[in-house]
């Protein structure tokens, strides 16, 4: 009875586990035995938390609110573990390898309760773990998986009460206290939960449950409407920082970002990720295919495939990150698809030969082969490879930040490693951890190096750590700046720029440089260029002498 419940369990638990496994030793093996993640954005959550767990205070440093994160519900959960068991490296894994757990577990159960064979929730679960890729997605840290986690339990059980509004006469309140209480997780987890909430809420109205889905749309809106007003009451935007940059950008306001027509970027979005095309369209017709076959719209086997759908055209049109690391943000979108398919193909019929479900089954594990990267799903060598990255930019910038620099400013423009692992005061010259650039692109339109000496000015900064590949960020390092060190990166060629803010700072720094990426030449593969010794004290001088004008 035990094996026949969990059995389906059982495969990809184990496939969970080895995956992670053997990436996390690929990847320490890459850090020296450091727990590093994948992307520095994962430091970011860490420092806000580590500072909300410590201080009290929500900001990327302890000096100041900041409204860093789009992830409440991840930064929170990691407060909340920092202030119970202490600051550790290792809580965001633990946090993410829980979360895999329950994702598998919680769509497994919702998976039996449509009626899926044994064959097919054990096929299914295997392709959820490659297609959105569960592993690697823990080496990143960050909150990707809970999102998961939450659509497809929220989705799930709207469907559910969507087919029953039918067969009761008042809506039961503890469904709707449990679907509103998904809702605001679920947006919580990201801002794109809320086009799925949204489109639950639209399925209330059309069944004329009018205060079930206002109690819904409410409960999803109250936390990020509560934090914005907060973040606005404290000088800065109602979207988090994040949000503000990568969707307006430096000269389009929020609004217009996302009040704008649909046009040329909806398709390139769809002609730079054809599995989410695919998937778009495979949603929508399964879902007028399955409502005509049923007389009626709803049934999960309709409602899932056509949330599918319009989830994929809401998530193209007001895409935030069109640039970078963009699967990281689809991936639930992928990982969600898998699960869609397996439920509108749970009634398909099996050849007599074949164990229940092997057709389904087979057509759930050719989509995963169609819209994943298997390779990747079953080793992420990407993330391998950005943890090893990580270590060598980020994780060695905060340690040389923390040795010689622990009271100063620091000036960056990449801010994770450096405020998690540090008690520095770290100033953000993009506009993560300060709102100031924000403010300053949103007034002139521009932001200059000029504008950058002039906010950082009253902070009195020592000096500059800049990652000088950034195209965005070279034009705006200002001339007045002594640069005394360049350090190459191994593996991807990153150069990282040590500048000398305040000229008194630059034979200590340009020494410091020295000493400690100096013996890491040989074993790691730096390249180091120094500015020689007399450069720079002709160059303090002639700082110095502008100083005094």
């Amino acid at each position: 009875m035990l094996l026949a419940r969990w059995g389906p369990l059982l495969l990809p638990l184990a496939a969970l586990a080895a995956a992670v496994g053997a990436a996390l030793h690929a990847g320490l093996a890459g850090s020296e035995g450091h727990l590093v993640y994948a992307l520095d954005d994962a430091y970011i959550h860490m420092a806000l938390a580590k500072n909300f767990a410590r201080e009290g205070i929500w900001g990327c440093t302890p000096f100041h609110f900041s409204s860093s994160s789009s992830s409440l519900l991840w930064t929170f959960l990691l407060g909340v573990a920092y202030r119970v068991s202490g600051v550790r490296d290792l809580t965001p894994l633990i946090l993410n390898i829980g979360c895999a757990v329950a994702t598998l577990v919680a769509a497994e159960r919702i998976l039996a309760r449509f009626g899926a064979s044994a064959l097919l929730r054990c096929v299914a679960l295997l392709a959820l773990l490659v297609a959105f890729p569960m592993a690697g997605m823990v080496l990143m840290g960050m909150e990707h998986i809970v999102h998961l986690l939450l659509t497809i339990a929220f989705a799930s059980a709207a469907v559910l009460a969507l087919g029953r509004a039918a067969e009761v006469a008042r809506p039961r309140r503890l469904e709707t206290g449990l679907l509103c209480l998904m809702g605001a997780l679920l947006a919580a987890s990201r801002w794109e939960g809320l086009f799925l909430v949204g489109l639950a809420c639209f399925g209330f109205l059309l069944r004329r449950e009018w205060a079930r889905a206002a109690a819904i749309a409410l409960s999803a809106i109250a936390p990020v409407a509560l934090f914005g007003a907060l973040s606005v009451w404290r000088g800065g935007f109602f979207l988090p920082n994040s949000l503000v940059l990568k969707a307006a950008g430096e000269s389009t306001s929020v609004l217009g970002g996302l009040l704008k027509p649909i046009g040329r970027a909806d398709i390139d979005f769809f002609r730079n990720d054809p599995p989410l095309l695919f998937l778009a369209l495979a949603g929508g017709i399964a879902g007028l295919t399955r409502w005509r076959a049923r007389r009626s719209p709803w049934h999960p086997a309709v409602l899932l495939p056509l949330l599918l759908g319009a989830m994929i055209l809401l998530h193209g049109h007001y895409v935030f990150s069109p640039t970078f690391w963009v699967y990281r943000y689809d991936a639930y979108l992928v990982g969600f698809g898998v699960f869609v398919a397996a439920v509108a193909l749970v009634d398909l019929p099996t050849p007599r030969a074949g164990p229940a479900g092997l057709s389904a089954a087979a057509l759930v594990a050719a989509l995963t082969v169609v819209v994943a990267d298997v390779r990747e799903g079953v080793h992420p060598r990407v993330e391998i490879e950005g943890i090893r990255n990580t270590y060598l930019e980020h994780y060695q910038a905060a340690q040389f930040v923390a040795r010689y620099y622990p009271d100063a400013v620091v000036l960056v423009n990449d801010l994770g490693a450096v405020t998690y692992g540090t008690e520095a005061q770290v100033l953000d010259l993009v506009g993560l951890g300060d709102v100031e650039p924000l403010q300053i692109m949103r007034s002139t339109g521009s932001y200059t190096s000029r504008d950058v000496l002039e906010w950082t000015a009253k902070h009195h900064p020592r000096i500059a750590i800049i990652q000088l590949g950034w195209g965005w960020i070279a034009p705006r390092v200002p001339r007045e700046w002594i640069k005394v060190a360049e350090v190459e990166v191994p593996t991807h060629h990153q150069r990282i720029g040590f500048f000398a803010v305040d000229p008194q700072a630059a034979w200590v720094l340009r020494q410091s440089v020295d000493q400690h990426y100096g013996p890491l030449v040989r074993g790691l593969g730096y390249r180091i260029k120094l500015r020689e010794a007399e450069k720079v004290d002709t160059l303090t001088v002639a700082a110095d002498a502008r100083t005094d004008r």
